[in-house]
This record gives structure tokens, sequence and C-alpha cells, in this order.
């Protein structure tokens, strides 16, 4: 079933209120033909999809075909991008979401307010770029973990850090400085904190929800991140 899971989270974005948002994983077993078949698209997207061949090509059509499960409507909305290269859908503009894809494996996500997701395979090579978006005191706080759950929290910390990026969507954010997370408890492969980006006169938060999942048939195990903007703006002291 390539099916993972498809699920709905509630996140307390601030003491009056919550977050409901969807979300699903699918790992890819179909050929294209699959993905064809229930998949119109406009021109835009087909001009899209031909800059990608192989894996990537199938990515690109399962994380739609996803995302338009997850709608529940009849007829597939439409995605566009902007300027940015964030998706969003042409007809419903109040409906956000965000796509993600690692070795075979896409998430989507949707919800009602500005929101970002992503997945990543656990890879031997992290440790190697952790440098590159862990800002010191995050690199500290890793330290509080076993070296199992360094390696995985290393997993967290891109995804966190990537799915926030998609949310904020205008690019040149620098990881380790733009980009931060607040303390939280990783326990039993899941954890719910703050993240926040500040750059110039941008300042917001985001309230996260991150999980690691295994793959079926001993397939290994990916770490999944979801992100919502906060209404009430949460910051720590610089």
């Amino acid at each position: 079933m390539p099916l993972l899971f498809s699920k709905h989270i509630r996140l307390n974005l601030h003491s009056a209120a919550q977050q409901t948002l969807r979300f699903g994983t699918w790992q890819i077993t179909e050929d294209e033909t699959y993905f064809r078949e229930d998949l119109p698209l406009t021109p835009e997207e087909e001009a899209d999809l031909a800059r990608f061949k192989g894996i990537r090509r199938l990515e690109w059509l399962a994380s739609r075909w996803l995302l338009h499960i997850l709608t529940g409507a009849n007829i597939r909305l439409p995605l566009v991008k902007n300027a940015f290269a964030k998706p969003f859908f042409l007809h419903r503009p109040e409906l956000h979401c965000s796509l993600s894809h690692s070795h075979g494996i896409v998430g989507a996500m949707l919800s009602d307010s500005i929101c970002g997701c992503d997945l990543q395979v656990l890879v031997e090579k992290m440790p190697r770029l952790a440098s590159k978006f862990l800002h010191v005191e995050e690199a500290r706080f890793l330290q509080n973990y076993s070296k199992t759950e360094q390696f995985e929290l290393m997993h967290v910390f891109w995804t966190a850090k990537e799915s926030l990026y998609k949310a904020y969507g205008l690019k040149e954010l620098d990881f380790r400085g733009h980009i931060r997370l607040d303390p939280f408890q990783w326990s039993e492969s899941t954890a719910e904190a703050t993240g926040w980006i500040r750059k110039d006169d941008f300042l917001q938060s985001y309230q996260m929800y991150f999980e690691k999942t295994a793959l079926p048939d001993d397939g290994g195990a990916f770490v999944w991140t979801v992100c919502v903007e906060k209404r009430q703006p949460h910051f720590p002291a610089k």
C-alpha cells in the first residue's frame, strides 16, 4: 500500500486557539501511468513537470496526487507557483499547502494558515552536513541526547528548518542565523516545539510537530516536520 499514512494534527498556536492540519505521506511503488490516469494537469503544470526525469518526475506527480487526496475534492484543484516557486491553489488561495519528497517518499500538507512541511529519509551523511544548518546553541542542545538520538535530531532540525523556509516562502535565509528552534523534549520519536524566523524587519514564530516514522519491511525510517504560522508570535530574547 503506497499510502503510508494520512492524519489530522492538532497544534496549539496559543492559549485560546488550535490549528488542525492535514498531512500525509506516500511511498512510490507505481509508474507514471498510475498517477497520470487521474491527475489532470494544466499547461503550466505540464511545463513544470517536463523539467524533471526519473524518480524526481515520479515524486512531482505523486506529491500532487497525494495533495489531491487530502483535499477530498471530486475535481482536482490545480496548483500554481508564485514568483518564489511556492505552490498555491489557483482557485482556493485561502487554503494553504506544502509539498516535500525524499528518496521516493513524498509528503503533502493542507492548512488554513501559512504552513510548511518537509520529510527526510535518514541518511548517513547528515552529521557531516549538520554544521551548515545548526546554530551553536542548537548543537549544544543535541549533547543532551545519546549518539543515536543525536543522529535522529539532526534530521529533525534539518526538516524543521526546511519546513520553516517553505512557510516563509521568500528564499535567501541563513539556516543557522535566521531560522531557530526553541528547546524541546524528544521522546518516543516525536516532539512539538516553537520555531521562528528573524531576518531584518521580519519576525515570525511557528508551531511545529516532528516525528520519526519507520518504513515497511525494515526499509529504514524517515523524519517529517509540519509547521503553521502563529497568530500571536512568540520570540526568545536575542
